[in-house]
């Protein structure tokens, strides 16, 4: 059996979108095993997919770690100086990366995708790079969907209503609705489809969650218990009907097990809807980009929106 490193050990959003690719290979290479450098908070998402085998995560001994597993590839969907050296001193035969920035000097299978220009959505880079694996290992290269993981449990019961779970806050540097907005567009819904709505944050979030349902009167809205746990974050997300967030890694959670969503993205080159798409159906998913030139917050349509998220999601059967 081949044994394949991946490396994506950032940001969540940006580990959900090397699924697809990690799907690509796997389904080309069945006696291929793919373990991925991760971020240790997500060391756990081998056990919901099936197309990571196991992870490592960055620690003093790294080197001897990744030697002792004698890797016959590495693929690095997100390489910083330090990560190369490490994988460039591990002894890995073929070493796969962008070619981009100094860190390229230490990979000796280079593709150039200037990311940069975000002409094409992340997910689509990564599976250029996974394609250029393929290729040189004399692989075929299969047709195969997005969606990534499957999970049977719907932890929150709540089927007499339409259960939206709405992520007001980001963690990382893309700008989103205010949360007065957010707030505002579950009115604007609800004028729509009489729906329950959970706010879903991280820990660090909820009280700023508790103040905004109390500026919620009239509607059915609470907020969630808030976990750090990978696992229990996907059994929560997985029960609802309907994701709404910025361009945040919930989102891209939701989108991995193909819910229906809705994202809102700044119009900054390196932050746009079209680099960071989502990878469930193009069926599930409404996108918008930010009309205004507030410098905090995104700023659109409310009430348009509400009526293509009624019409285009919550009206499908």
């Amino acid at each position: 059996m081949k044994k394949l490193l991946v490396v994506r050990n950032d940001k969540l959003g940006d580990l959900i979108l090397i699924l697809p690719a990690l799907k690509l290979i796997k389904s080309s290479c069945r006696d291929i095993q793919i373990d991925c450098l991760v971020d240790r908070k997500y060391s756990e998402i081998s056990s919901i997919t099936k197309y990571i085998d196991n992870t490592i995560y960055d620690s003093t001994n790294l080197v001897s770690v990744i030697n002792n597993e004698k890797y016959d590839f590495s693929i690095s969907f997100f390489s910083s100086f330090f990560t190369g050296y490490v994988l460039w001193l591990s002894n890995i035969p073929k070493r796969y990366a962008p070619a981009t920035k100094l860190a390229q000097i230490f990979y000796n299978k280079k593709i150039k995708q200037n990311r940069s220009l975000s002409l094409k959505s992340e997910y689509e880079y990564n599976n250029n790079l996974a394609e250029f694996f393929l290729k040189d290992n004399l692989y075929s290269i299969p047709t195969v969907d997005n969606t990534c993981i499957s999970l049977n449990e719907r932890s929150i019961s709540n089927k007499d209503k339409i259960l939206i779970f709405v992520h007001p806050f980001t963690g990382g540097s893309s700008k989103t609705l205010s949360g007065d907005d957010f707030i505002q567009l579950c009115f604007e819904l609800n004028k729509y489809i009489d729906c329950k709505f959970i706010l879903h944050c991280a820990t660090d979030d909820f009280n700023k969650c508790q103040k905004l349902v109390k500026k919620a009167e009239g509607l059915d809205i609470s907020t969630i218990n808030p976990t750090s746990n990978l696992i229990e974050m996907y059994k929560n997300i997985n029960s609802c009907d309907l994701f709404i967030a910025g361009s945040t890694g919930p989102l891209h959670v939701a989108a991995s097990l193909n819910k229906k969503t809705v994202g809102f993205y700044p119009s900054k080159r390196s932050s746009t809807l079209v680099r960071w798409d989502t990878i469930n159906d193009s069926s599930k998913k409404l996108t918008y980009s930010d009309m205004g030139n507030d410098k905090k917050f995104i700023k659109v349509d409310l009430k348009k929106i509400a009526n293509e998220i009624s019409r285009d999601l919550l009206n499908q059967s």
